[in-house]
């Protein structure tokens, strides 16, 4: 029987809709794979995962190449005060013929300065804590500790030894334990190195504090980063407000716009700072976004087919060179005059490269872009500011301490061990960036804070 065209309309209708349908999820399907594909290309290159995630492949087999001889430099001798023993190498007779007629020249003596570790051990004191009995009121009463002695099994410097090697150096609490053990004699329990770090994290509070006060009050340009924490199993984050003298760190249970106030307890329109795109930035007053941040996001879109490549490739060569003329500036090859005046030509160019991703880009480049475009005064708070970085690295380098550290241990288990971690840390950093000796920080604050002395003289060492 002959169809009518009503059914043949009908028909071709439902066709046409069903072939939209499938038209629909055939592109849905496409952009899925495409997004896959990006992903598996994700590195630290073109993204803001670590290096650490970066799978290596195997270097390709190739000839060796022979390498320069390089001219050896010799060890520079230790200064007259610094010798603690003299030894006279001698001998009796000629190396070369046996003869015992020799006798000494005139030429001056070869020196050799030898470096060697003494025999240590602890030096374990008694403690007589004598009792008495009060003829008067017929009560017993006990001697107490001299002043500055902690009422511990381990002396300040023992502590601050510990607290060193757990919370700076980052070893393993049992691997601490062998190493006193092996250098001193001195036997622990695994209990007793928490102790310890509780003791660590009084003593060194107040140092905290002041660094804190320095770093937020202080008018220097700031550097502010995030990274993920583990505290009991569950996710927390690990914030950072750093400058060129100091680094002060905050773990904190949210990653969110509450938890930055609480770390600078003021109104960001007062700072001077450099951070990645985070929006919960977006209320700093002079306010740099990072560059290099920037790179890799573009590098991401340097990958791909079409229109998308060669916008961003060409951004990624442009703040390539914006970054190498402000290193040029900071090592002082070049006057401010001379690096504004180049970085003015390559300014356009971005600004150029940026109307093309919003004209001819994909809807992510497009979104980016238009972004840039609206914040674009943020791309060169650098050039109107001296002390500022076009860059975050300052920061995303102190946080790498704690980066490290989490992939070690796996996190804190307690609101204790938080404490610990941020002051050691803190200290440890801020010592570091003004060439402090750590370890003998983190005693002489212990002997202070035992000796109920507060150490002011320790803060004028760091000079905060």
């Amino acid at each position: 029987m002959k169809r009518t065209y009503e059914e043949l309309e009908a028909e071709l209708a439902t066709t046409q809709t069903e072939l939209a349908s499938i038209q629909k999820l055939l592109k849905q399907a496409l952009d899925e794979i495409a997004k896959l594909k990006e992903q598996i290309k994700c590195n630290s290159k073109n993204s803001s995962k670590s290096p650490s995630t970066d799978q290596k492949g195997n270097t390709p087999d190739k000839d060796k190449k022979e390498r320069a001889t390089r001219t050896g430099k010799a060890r520079p001798l230790f200064p007259s005060e610094r010798i603690d023993r003299h030894i006279a190498c001698t001998q009796d007779n000629c190396p070369h013929c046996g003869s015992g007629l020799i006798q000494l020249s005139n030429h001056p003596a070869e020196v050799l300065h030898q470096a060697e570790l003494p025999e240590v051990k602890a030096v374990v004191t008694e403690y007589q804590l004598l009792k008495y009995q009060c003829n008067g009121c017929g009560k017993n009463s006990t001697a107490g500790l001299p002043a500055g002695i902690p009422d511990s099994a381990f002396g300040p410097k023992l502590m601050g030894l510990i607290a060193t090697l757990t919370g700076v150096f980052h070893l393993a609490k049992r691997e601490a334990i062998q190493l006193i053990k092996e250098l001193y004699g001195v036997d622990m329990s695994v209990g007793s190195i928490p102790n310890i770090e509780e003791r660590v994290t009084k003593a060194l509070d107040p140092i905290y504090q002041r660094v804190y006060n320095f770093v937020i009050e202080s008018k220097c340009c700031k550097h502010f980063d995030e990274t993920g924490w583990r505290d009991s199993g569950k996710r927390h984050f690990a914030w950072i407000a750093s400058c060129s003298e100091a680094a002060f760190y905050r773990i904190d249970r949210e990653r969110s716009s509450a938890a930055f106030q609480r770390l600078i307890r003021q109104c960001p329109k007062k700072f001077t700072a450099v951070t990645d795109r985070y929006a919960v930035y977006n209320p700093i007053g002079v306010h740099q976004y990072c560059l290099a941040h920037l790179i890799r996001d573009f590098k991401k879109y340097a990958e791909r087919d079409g229109p998308d490549k060669e916008i961003g490739e060409a951004l990624v060569q442009e703040l390539k060179t914006v970054c190498h003329i402000h290193g040029e500036y900071r090592t002082g090859k070049i006057e401010v005059q001379q690096r504004n005046r180049q970085l003015g030509r390559h300014k356009r160019k971005v600004q150029t490269w940026l109307e093309d991703g919003m004209a001819n880009g994909s809807d992510q480049l497009y979104r980016l872009s238009e972004t840039l475009l609206d914040d674009f005064d943020k791309l060169w708070a650098f050039t109107k500011n001296a002390g500022m970085e076009p860059t975050n690295n300052m920061a995303e380098r102190d946080l790498r301490k704690l980066v490290i550290w989490r992939k070690k241990s796996y996190g804190t288990r307690s609101a204790r061990g938080q404490r610990f971690v941020e002051r050691i840390t803190t200290v440890a950093q801020t010592a570091r960036k003004r060439g402090k000796d750590v370890l003998g920080l983190i005693q002489e604050a212990l002997t202070k804070f035992y000796a109920g002395v507060m150490p002011h003289d320790i803060f004028e060492a760091l000079k905060v």
